[in-house]
């Protein structure tokens, strides 16, 4: 039988910061908003006339980047 706390996600994020999170010390280096803005100038996203499904937003894949490059991740 799995256990479930009504507390999870409180208790999730106290062992995140206990262990040391990796976005959170980076948002104190990088400023992924102004980093989004430039890659979003550099390489603007094509309309979305056709329909389909939204693209993640580009903080988001900034930040999934810099985390795989910085861990070595595929």
């Amino acid at each position: 039988m799995i256990k479930t706390s009504l507390f999870a996600d409180q208790e999730r994020e106290a062992k995140l910061n206990k262990l040391g999170d990796a976005l959170k010390v980076m948002e104190q280096h990088v400023d992924f908003i102004a980093l989004a803005d430039a890659v979003d100038e550099a390489a603007p996203r094509p309309g979305r006339e056709r329909g389909g499904r939204p693209p993640f937003p580009t903080e988001l894949m900034v930040r999934v980047l810099l985390i795989q490059q910085l861990f070595n991740l595929s």
